[in-house]
């Protein structure tokens, strides 16, 4: 009985087991197109299947459920891929309007007005598939909009983070070195050094609880951090990490050496290659930077050094002179509103280190 004097009504209290099993179909499809999109390269799709996954995940499963993390993992990459992407075809841009003289102060001067957006790639070149018509727009709709796709990735991975930070299984722990990897991956797409530096330290710290030392992982992790510092103009650091690097290879390489088995007789291969690949980049990083000779270049490739000058010279004047691809395609508003996680404590939120 109620202070009413009335029953309490339960005959539309929803069976919680009947909610669940409704749910769960939903979440294995968004899954599965989302998974799909992430491979075929399709980053916006990936984008919202995984932004929905992770609003329904959270309101099935709780705020704080390694389920909610791992879609926000999901989610939180499509997102960086797209932003690197977008990027990629800006430059691409950016160089052809360089090549064909079509770039002129003003605009040059209205695309240092936008937000910056970097263009520092680190793992090869993505595949380009088409230039978004959108990609041209230079505006954005919403004046109070001031994240773009580096940021969100930035916000949604770093709420995944705190969610993984509390489990302390292994399996739990290894999911969070990951989390933080990427996160390191968004800093040095950011061209914030000093916090990759940060993100990568702290996701090797975390392996090296739980990893051998001749495991190929570790070898990669290391290689993140050197490569952060060394960006970072911390190159003694660099190169004293790449030994690191060299020495768990070669206890891999030890490991597989003369077995007879198929699969190890391939890693003993790859291995080989891979540590020819560190030392020439020790040798690169130990070398002074050579200047370039923009004198020397004649004939035809004429037209494209003075561009190039041009570029550099507007560049300097405007104070910018890493801000040349400006114009990112700005985030859907479905993106926007309907699949932004929730903000934590403000004792969970990480304060970014700024020092790039």
């Amino acid at each position: 009985m109620t202070d009413k004097g009335k029953q309490v009504d339960t005959s539309e209290t929803p069976d919680p087991q009947s909610a669940f099993g409704a749910v769960m179909p939903v979440i294995a499809d968004l899954l599965e197109r989302g998974t799909r999109a992430f491979a075929l390269g399709d980053w916006d799709d990936a984008i919202d299947n995984f932004g929905e996954l992770s609003s329904i995940t959270e309101q099935t499963f709780g705020s704080e459920s390694q389920r909610y993390a791992d879609c926000l993992v999901m989610y939180g990459r499509a997102l960086l891929q797209h932003a690197i992407e977008q990027n990629a075809l800006l430059a691409q841009k950016t160089l052809a309007e360089a090549a064909t003289g079509t770039l002129n102060k003003d605009e040059s001067e209205d695309e240092h007005e936008q937000p910056s957006k970097a263009n520092i790639q680190f793992e090869g070149e993505p595949d380009f598939r088409q230039v978004d018509d959108e990609v041209q727009d230079s505006g954005v709709d919403n004046e109070e909009e001031e994240d773009d796709d580096f940021a969100a990735a930035w916000n949604v991975l770093d709420v995944a983070r705190v969610i993984q930070e509390k489990a302390t299984d292994k399996k739990s722990q290894l999911k969070f070195a990951e989390t933080l990897m990427l996160l390191g991956d968004v800093s040095m797409e950011s061209e914030n050094f000093a916090q990759a530096v940060n993100d990568f330290s702290s996701a090797l710290r975390v392996k090296q609880q739980y990893l051998a030392d001749g495991d190929r992982e570790l070898a990669e992790i290391y290689y993140k951090v050197a490569l952060a510092h060394e960006y970072n103009q911390e190159n003694d650091k660099a190169l004293e990490l790449m030994s690191d690097v060299q020495r768990i290879l070669n206890n891999r390489l030890q490991a597989v050496e003369g077995s007879n088995e198929a699969e190890d007789k391939d890693e003993y291969e790859s291995l080989q290659e891979v540590l020819a690949d560190v030392k020439a980049k020790i040798e690169e990083w130990k070398a002074p930077p050579q200047p370039v000779d923009v004198g020397a270049i004649t004939g035809g490739d004429q037209l494209l050094a003075d561009k190039a000058k041009e570029m550099l010279k507007l560049a300097m004047e405007s104070g910018k002179i890493n801000d040349i691809t400006s114009l990112v395609k700005p985030k859907s508003k479905k993106r926007d509103g309907e699949n932004k996680p929730k903000d934590k404590d403000s004792e969970a939120k990480r304060v970014k280190n700024d020092a790039a």
